[in-house]
């Protein structure tokens, strides 16, 4: 059998022996359908003009080397075959269409020169050809070429990066598995038309990308070897994903002013990320791995959310111009240092618990629309005099589990709504009567040993209480009169028996749920 095939090979096809192109196809050691179906070898054949115009070979071994006298053929689909090509692929004058997927490794290492006289070639598919090494550099010819996907080519690591540059009419071009490419296009800017374009595990070190005017898509997936990106004046691109590289570095986005859907998911050596000129993205989710140190965001102009669940090595990041963000999830960032805001005028919502702050972030000052402050779970020990008159509108703070000792927070929080002192270690209420706008207030877990009478003040704003797991020995008598609390816990406790049960009598006529 190899014999044979090796004579094929060399061979050049007589095509003067066949009476018509229906007797070339019958020829075949194998039925072929005369309805073109994509499963299974079968044609499409034009009876009126006798011109056979696609061809499918599907999972049919041995398929006569006659094929290349089909002078009219547009399409050739050649799948699971054992078909090598020839140089009289060059009779294909009319071909449009070439795939050629799993070729059994008959194919060889290199494909026939003659392929760039297919100039009336509009995709060319190369899947699974196993010992595929290189590109002819007549494929640079083939300049109406829209299409040209290379994939699960092992053993491919030369590309024509000169010639190839010519193929100026691409729209698609696709690496996918070609663990040995380490070189693109020598000018990818010649790709002016190109709209989608596919890298995943190739050999490629560094990306640098700009000026593809009608580029939209853009995949870069699992380029073990990559070590930066960056992607620059592409004025079409809507989706950019960039996902499973485990070597790269950095990674650099300017001015992508259509940007809708990015993903930067599992790069695990990832340590930073600059995002400048982005205008129309809203929303921004990083699972960006265990060492990313750096984010930067700037002109970033449509951008609303953004959110991070890292746990690891985040230590800066910085937004600058972003008009209309709204929320910032950072939490459990637990080496994050330097958090910066310029010019973020609606910032409403901020989630920096287990963050491991030791003091208040300066920056968060500047954000006078914030009306929602998760600081949790950080060392915290004293906060800014100004946060009242510079965060006029912050309704709601959380500082449970900080560093909080005595008294609590002096000057009062006069515009706070909901305030979350638990698990400090606070011992007196003074000056609660000065928190005017308060309507829950949670103390659980603190050393607290009496609530001053002044808390009377609030009475018609207060609604929730808890002072749970403290060391109360009773509460204020005269509580009862507060008129909007609704719900009043104080567990665990020190209060007596004999205390407990007659402070139930005391709340029984009221509207107060009291939990002691």
């Amino acid at each position: 059998m190899s014999c044979f095939f090796n004579l094929v090979i060399n061979a050049t096809v007589n095509c003067t022996i066949y009476s018509s192109e229906l007797d070339i196809i019958n020829l075949n050691p194998f039925f072929v359908c005369l309805n073109l179906s994509s499963n299974l070898t079968s044609v499409e054949y034009d009876s009126k003009l006798q011109q056979m115009e696609k061809i499918n070979i599907v999972n049919d071994r041995n398929p006569s080397a006659n094929v290349f006298c089909l002078k009219n053929l547009q399409s050739l689909h050649l799948i699971n075959t054992n078909l090598s090509l020839l140089p009289d692929i060059i009779n294909l004058k009319n071909l449009t269409l070439l795939q050629i997927e799993s070729d059994n490794a008959v194919v060889g290492n290199y494909l026939p020169a003659e392929i760039g006289q297919l100039t009336l070639l509009f995709s060319l598919i190369l899947i699974q050809i196993d010992n595929l090494v290189s590109l002819p550099d007549e494929i640079g010819q083939l300049n109406r070429l829209r299409s040209l996907i290379l994939a699960q080519l092992l053993n491919l690591k030369d590309i024509p990066i000169i010639s190839m540059s010519k193929l100026t009419e691409l729209r698609t071009l696709s690496f996918v598995d070609v663990p040995k490419l380490s070189s693109l296009p020598s000018s990818m800017e010649n790709f002016q038309q190109l709209n989608t374009f596919i890298l995943t595990n190739t050999n490629l070190s560094n990306l640098a990308l700009q000026n593809l005017r009608e580029l939209t898509t853009l995949l870069i997936s699992s380029n073990l070897a990559m070590i930066s990106i960056q992607i620059d004046n592409m004025i079409k691109l809507s989706s950019l994903e960039i996902t499973s590289n485990d070597a790269l570095e950095t990674i650099n986005l300017k001015n992508l002013i259509s940007l809708r859907t990015l993903s930067f998911n599992s790069n695990k050596q990832l340590t930073s990320i600059s995002m400048e000129n982005l205008s129309i993205i809203e929303s921004l989710s990083i699972d960006y791995g265990e060492n990313l140190k750096a984010i930067t965001f700037k002109n970033l102009y449509s951008l609303m959310a953004f959110n991070s669940t890292s746990k690891y090595a985040l230590e800066f990041v910085s937004f600058e111009n972003i008009p209309w963000l709204t929320i910032v999830n950072l939490g459990g960032n637990v080496h994050l240092q330097t958090i910066l805001f310029i010019d973020a005028p609606r910032m409403k919502q901020l989630d920096l618990s287990s963050c491991q702050f030791t003091a208040f972030p300066s920056s968060i000052l500047t954000l006078t629309f914030l009306e929602i402050l998760s600081m949790q779970g950080n060392q915290l020990s004293l906060l800014p005099v100004t946060l009242s008159t510079d965060l006029p509108n912050l309704k709601v703070l959380n500082l449970a589990n900080n560093r909080f000792q005595g008294n609590i927070i002096q000057p009062p929080l006069v515009y706070i709504h909901e305030l979350d002192m638990s698990s400090n270690s606070l011992t007196t209420l003074d000056g609660i009567g000065e928190y005017q706008s308060l309507e829950r207030f949670i103390l659980d877990s603190n050393r607290i040993e009496s609530i001053p009478l002044e808390i009377i003040k609030i009475s018609p704003i207060l609604q929730f209480l808890s002072i749970q797991s403290n060391a109360l020995i009773s509460i204020p008598y005269s509580m009862t009169n507060m008129r909007s609390l609704n719900y009043f816990y104080v567990r665990s406790n020190q209060i007596s028996n004999d205390e407990q049960s007659h402070l139930l009598k005391l709340f029984q006529p009221t509207s107060i749920e009291l939990y002691v």
